[in-house]
């Protein structure tokens, strides 16, 4: 190797903001306060490390300082780019705030500060790593980061703006950077690697990029490491081995087992990944990711948009082979697995029975395949082995039969709700009676008559009704704001002008809301249809048949809380 030979981290630092990987919300804002002449005094570049802050800082100072400046687009051929560059700049210092943390290192920025440049356009003081700076050296900056001289420009890094003082924050423009996405950082791995001359494959890559989590810094460390170790051209069985990760290639095998049953093949992969000396829970956990790429395939109806193409490929034609359900089966049984793992007393033994639980699981089905089951088995029909349900009087309840109108005439036959325009009953009992005015309300006011329903019936008279309301509730100030709307309700449907009166009582007092009638008849009819459901014969004969049991049944549509 050459004696000055430039480690790649080193020899693809961005030259301008272009190539900055990643960041595009940073970078988009820089140019376009350095193009609008709105370049602020001072910075706080946090995120985490390898990310690109300080080079952001460099190429911001670049920017401020290139002779054809202050432009977006640096020229890096004059004497300012050159040197900030190479960091060899009098008017541009880096400072590393872990080793220059005290407050004498402090006052000596701010005694240089006054002086002007002393060949640029602006003194730029980079300090790395600011929140190393101690409480005192902190305070000693305020007076002059809060109102430095016009030609000092401040630019701070961090990897834990947490630590970083309020009072500093304040007073500087907070860019947050973010991890690289893994499509991104495979992209510019691959630019590298084809510029040097390598022969690394998209796995391979993956593999770095994965290792590196979104820091583009160690991604080009792992592959500078990588071509030393292995040479430019290594298979990706060879970079796994390099960077002690695991294969994608076994973890897709994995994956493609658990989906495609096969045993055999999972104890067969699991045993090469534990001879490679992988850990179980890194294993564990390198395929729970997949499978819930795959999850999100399924659902969404495309793979992750972060990965790769050559990996949305592959999760796109395996997702295609299971349902949606039996996946998000695997990930919970492979999810669960990892918690077990930190108790058992031979992790891999644990791992291996775990995923071979998901081998053995039953297929899947969604409700609507269930019921169609069941439905044949029982020649199209369900028995539900016990009287049909009276219709409920309640709005919530189940989707097996659209709800009964309210109220019903004498002659058992349904009426319709009444109009508002429609006179009071008074035969009826007043629950009855106050049922049909909140019906009658809603159609006029949805606001006004959901307010009613809530209240607890304590007098229905002729021209007045009184309802009580727990004390605060706010259904009780809409109706005490717009009661003079509420009592035209009422008047509409009693035929007599109605005073409303509001009371303020306890949760017990008086009759049962109309809502919380409704919500109790919608209660019992679901028991009623859970009871019929466990007593059909067609259910105990699917449950035979399928030889397992009855866990839960859920009443479709039924929403016993809502009002």
């Amino acid at each position: 190797m050459s004696a000055d030979y430039q480690v790649l981290a080193r020899k693809w630092r961005p030259l301008s903001f272009g190539d900055v990987t990643g960041q595009e919300h940073v970078v988009r804002t820089l140019k376009n306060a350095i193009a609008g002449g709105r370049v602020a005094h001072a910075y706080l570049f946090c995120g985490p490390r390898g990310v690109g802050k300080t080079t952001a800082a460099r190429l911001l100072a670049r920017a401020l300082n290139c002779e054809k400046g202050p432009t977006p687009e640096p020229c890096g051929e004059c004497l300012a780019c050159k040197e900030i560059v190479l960091g060899s700049s009098v008017d541009v210092a880096e400072i590393d705030g872990a080793s220059n943390n005290g407050v004498d290192d402090v006052r000596a920025i701010r005694e240089n500060a006054r002086y002007l440049p002393t060949r640029d356009r602006h003194k730029v003081y980079i300090i790395d790593e600011v929140h190393m700076l101690s409480v005192a050296a902190f305070n000693a900056l305020l007076k002059t980061l809060e109102e430095p001289p016009p030609h000092v420009k401040f630019i701070f890094a961090t990897t834990e703006a947490h630590k970083v003082p309020e009072t500093i924050v304040s007073r500087c423009q907070l860019h947050t950077f973010r991890r690289i996405p893994l499509g991104q950082l495979v992209a510019r791995l691959k630019q590298v690697s084809i510029a040097e001359g390598f022969g690394l494959g998209d796995e391979a890559l993956s593999l770095i990029a994965r290792q590196a989590q979104g820091g583009l810094r160690d991604a080009l460390s792992m592959l500078d490491q990588l071509v030393s170790s292995c040479g430019p051209s290594p298979a990706p069985e060879s970079v796994a081995e390099a960077l002690g990760a695991v294969d994608r290639r076994s973890v897709v095998g994995l994956a493609r087992a658990l989906c495609r049953r096969d045993a055999p093949a999972l104890v067969r992969l699991l045993g090469e990944l534990h001879e490679r000396g992988h850990e179980p829970r890194r294993i564990c956990e390198t395929l729970c990711e997949e499978l819930r790429h795959l999850v999100v395939c399924r659902a969404a109806g495309a793979p992750p948009a972060d990965l790769p193409d050559h990996e949305q490929r592959e999760i796109e034609e395996l997702a295609k082979e299971t349902d949606a359900v039996q996946l998000a089966r695997l990930f919970d049984l492979a999810h669960g697995a990892l918690s077990d793992l930190g108790r058992a007393f031979e992790p891999r033994l644990a791992l291996e029975v775990a995923l071979l639980k998901g081998v053995f699981l039953a297929p899947g089905s969604s409700i609507a395949e269930v019921i169609a089951r069941v439905e044949a088995l029982g020649g199209g029909k369900i028995d539900s082995g016990a009287p049909s349900p009276p219709p409920s009087h309640g709005r919530a309840g189940g989707a097996q039969s659209p709800p009964p109108a309210r109220g019903e005439a004498k002659g058992g036959h349904e009426s319709a709700p009444p109009k508002l325009s429609a006179r009071d009953d008074p035969t009826l009992p007043a629950a009855e009676r106050l049922t049909r005015l909140c019906d009658a309300a809603a159609a006029q006011s949805p606001r006004l008559g959901t307010a009613l329903r809530n209240g607890r019936l304590t007098a229905l008279e002729r021209g007045k009704l009184t309802l009580a309301f727990p004390p605060g509730d706010f259904r009780a100030a809409l109706l005490a704001s717009e009661q003079a709307a509420a009592e035209a309700l009422l008047m509409g449907f009693f035929g007599v002008p109605t005073k409303l009166v509001i009371l303020e009582a306890e949760a017990d007092e008086g009759e049962a809301s109309v809502a919380e009638r409704e919500a109790q008849g919608a209660r019992e009819r679901s028991e009623r249809i859970r009871a019929a459901a466990l007593q059909s014969e067609a259910v105990r004969e699917a449950v035979r048949l399928l030889g397992g049991e009855v866990e839960e049944i859920r009443v479709l549509g039924d929403d016993p809380g809502r009002k």
